[in-house]
C-alpha cells in the first residue's frame, strides 16, 4: 500500500468485475464491515484506559503511594473491559470507546464520504499489458522480501529502467 494504491495478491488470478467492486464500495454496512475486517474490540481495549481513567473507574495514584505503572494501568484497563464486555457489553463506557475508535483513529466518516464519492463516479476497469507507472512503487515494495541473487536495490533500479524505456513518449 502507499499514497496511490493498494496491492491485493491472490494465489490464483482474479479479476473483479464491476458488479463486485460496487458492492465493495457500497457503504450501507460499513462499521460492519469495519468490525469483520480488523480487530476493533483490541482497537476499543486501548481506547477503554483512557475512557475508564476520566471516568473515575481507574482510581489515580494516591499521594505518598507509589505511582502507578503503565503496565498497572493496562492491565487494570484491560480486565474491566472484559468484565463489562463478558457481563454488560452494551455498557456506555463501552460503545463510547468503540465510537471514539471509529471516530477518531479509523474515521469513519471521511471514510464513510470517500467511499460514497467513489460509488458516484463511473467506474472504468482496465487490464494493463505489464507494470504501471502508479503500481511500481507497490511493485518495487512487494520485491523487498523476496529472494533473489540480485540485491533489492538492483532490481528496482533495472526495472525503473524498463518501465521508463517503454513509457518514454508518453508523458
Amino acid at each position: 500500500m502507499n499514497d496511490y494504491g493498494l496491492a491485493l495478491t491472490a494465489q490464483a488470478e482474479a479479476w473483479p468485475d464491476a458488479a463486485l467492486l460496487a458492492r465493495l464500495l457500497a457503504v450501507d454496512r460499513l462499521v460492519d464491515d469495519l468490525r469483520a475486517s480488523l480487530n476493533l474490540a483490541e482497537l476499543a481495549r486501548r481506547q477503554f484506559r483512557e475512557i475508564a481513567r476520566v471516568s473515575g473507574l481507574l482510581a489515580p495514584s494516591l499521594p505518598g503511594r507509589a505511582i502507578r505503572s503503565l503496565r498497572q494501568l493496562q492491565a487494570s484497563s484491560g480486565l474491566l473491559f472484559d468484565v463489562l464486555s463478558r457481563h454488560d457489553p452494551g455498557h456506555m463506557l463501552l460503545a463510547q470507546a468503540e465510537r471514539e475508535v471509529l471516530e477518531s483513529q479509523l474515521e469513519a466518516v471521511r471514510l464513510r464520504s470517500a467511499l460514497e464519492r467513489c460509488g458516484g463516479r463511473r467506474l472504468v476497469l482496465q487490464r494493463p499489458r505489464g507494470l504501471t507507472p502508479l503500481a511500481f512503487p507497490l511493485w518495487a515494495e512487494s520485491m523487498r522480501g523476496q529472494l533473489s541473487t540480485e540485491d533489492w536495490r538492483t532490481r528496482v533500479q533495472r526495472a525503473a529502467g524498463q518501465l521508463e524505456k517503454r513509457h518514454a513518449g508518453r508523458a
